[in-house]
């Protein structure tokens, strides 16, 4: 929808007039009216009026001084003239100013119509044909940005073409990261803000292919006034120094989106320059490889202070902001390599629910600040360690009950019971207790008498055996227990069992 502002000091007049563009043009326009020129250039400083109407007689401020005013104004809208004296004079001042159309009183309802027809027409055609050599200076300069090794001759060709010859004589390139709203409406919103309040700068602001606002400028001021007013959105602001050859655009953006990395150490600084960053040269032989290590061996293990205080070793900030932001983008590769890779791998696939987190945790932009980077790492350190020393228990477990059952098995036909076992597997033996019926489903007594009826079962299938010798190779020494214990299992006697076999 389109803001028209309507002055004349006429109220009828003003009135008339907006109710014949709302009946030939419905839900287009949001209007304005003002009595006077000075009303209406107050309007026009708090708002972004698209299209004026103005007569030109009019008390305290008239048309022409009126429109003379707005030349100043940042948000420039498109001028009509509206008159009831036919003055050449008036119409030579109007057409000085860029006044689109000068329509005389009384106002012809067709002739209006058709002249913001016109105005509604050339605008969607300006406003396309802006937004088309938007798009091209944009990916244009994207090109250039990430393209690894384009030439110097290359960059000169393509900024040359792009006629950015406001930003001839110096520029700075100024890379802005917001850390809440979505990147679609961020571009609109910073051109906004500097049409708001940087009213007359030179800029170009776009859209890198990581989703930061860049923004092309001749005034480092624009920086600094453009955050002072952006508040109540969180952002970071990477600044280059400034550079005097266009050719150069592409240091220009790397210098920049380099200072706006260290906002992750430095959260509290509104905006950050380049010239005042650690740029120090870090290699592998910087990191503490060392702890890292021992950081990943004590995982599982029962030393989460040495865990923590290793960690906090490795992640001094005092430390890592005298090396600089390169140093932490290099530790934090290292954390992933030697502690999250290896652990997944020592761990596998029983841990993806855990090593879900390592998306985020393994790369550090994707946290506001080194302290949220920290907790979270922390955090999945010791799920790892927890997750470490359950398997650990559960295998421990596994070995335990596979000793016990085995010595069950080889010992079946011996005075056995739950004290002998959990000694023999050297475990506490109401923790035995319960572990044995957890893994087995049974409980200790009835798993041997399961095991003794089976191969008592076997041993049947022997004639020459007696029932009393199966019941004493099996286990009991009174062959009445045996055979309750038999029939408690089968359903029949043993001698009963062993006959119907023998009778098949």
């Amino acid at each position: 929808m389109h803001k028209l502002l309507i002055v004349d000091d006429e109220r009828n007049i003003r009135l008339g007039i907006q109710a014949m563009i709302s009946r030939a043009f419905p839900e287009t326009f949001e209007f304005l009216l003002a009595s006077n020129g000075l009303e209406a250039l107050e309007l026009l400083n708090s708002n972004d009026i698209d299209i004026l109407l103005t007569d030109i007689k009019m008390p305290e401020m008239d048309g022409i001084q009126l429109v003379q005013s707005i030349q100043n104004l940042a948000y420039k809208p498109t001028v009509l003239i509206i008159s009831g004296y036919d003055d050449f004079q008036y119409a030579k001042e109007a057409i000085k100013f860029r006044v689109k159309d000068y329509l005389l009183k009384p106002i012809n309802r067709n002739e209006l119509k058709q002249t913001l027809e016109r105005v509604l027409l050339e605008a969607e055609v300006e406003q396309n044909t802006k937004k088309a050599a938007n798009e091209y200076c944009s990916n244009q300069l994207n090109y250039i940005f990430i393209h690894p090794k384009i030439r110097e001759e290359e960059v000169n060709k393509i900024v040359t073409n792009l006629q950015l010859d406001a930003f001839m004589d110096g520029y700075y390139v100024g890379a802005m990261k917001f850390h809440e709203s979505s990147e679609e409406e961020n571009v609109a919103y910073v051109e906004d803000m500097i049409a708001k309040y940087c009213s007359g700068s030179e800029y170009f602001c776009f859209r890198d292919k990581d989703g930061n606002v860049i923004i092309l400028t001749c005034e480092e001021q624009l920086f600094h006034t453009l955050k002072s007013h952006m508040k109540s959105k969180r952002s970071s602001l990477g600044i280059s120094v400034r550079h005097t050859h266009l050719e150069h655009i592409k240091t220009a953006y790397e210098q920049a989106v380099f200072a706006l990395k260290n906002y992750f150490l430095y959260p509290e600084k509104p905006l950050i320059h380049f010239s005042h960053v650690n740029k120090s040269k870090i290699t592998d032989h910087d990191i503490p490889v060392d702890n890292l290590k021992k950081i990943f061996h004590m995982i599982g293990t029962n030393r989460e202070q040495e865990i923590k205080t290793c960690l906090l070793e490795v992640l001094n900030l005092e430390e890592i902001t005298h090396q600089g932001i390169e140093y932490m983008e290099l530790l934090s590769r290292s954390i992933n390599t030697i502690i999250l890779d290896a652990a997944y791998h020592r761990l596998g696939e029983d841990s993806v629910e855990i090593l879900k987190r390592y998306d985020k945790v393994g790369y550090i932009y994707h946290f506001k600040s080194f302290y949220d980077y920290f907790y979270a790492l922390e955090e999945m350190i010791f799920l790892l360690h927890e997750y470490q020393k359950q398997l650990k228990s559960v295998y421990s477990e596994q070995k335990y009950m596979e000793m016990a059952i085995k010595y069950i098995h080889d010992n079946y036909n011996q005075d056995i019971n739950l004290a002998v076992v959990s000694n023999y597997v050297s475990l506490n033996y109401s923790y035995f207790s319960h572990m044995f019926k957890e893994y087995t489903g049974h409980s200790f007594v009835d798993y041997l008498k399961k095991v003794r009826i089976e191969q008592a079962k076997t041993l049947l299938t022997s004639p020459e055996l007696k029932i009393y010798e199966v019941s004493s190779l099996v286990g009991y020494k009174n062959p009445k227990q045996f055979t309750r214990v038999f029939r408690e299992f089968v359903g029949i006697a043993p001698k009963e069992y062993q006959e119907k076999l023998l009778s098949d």
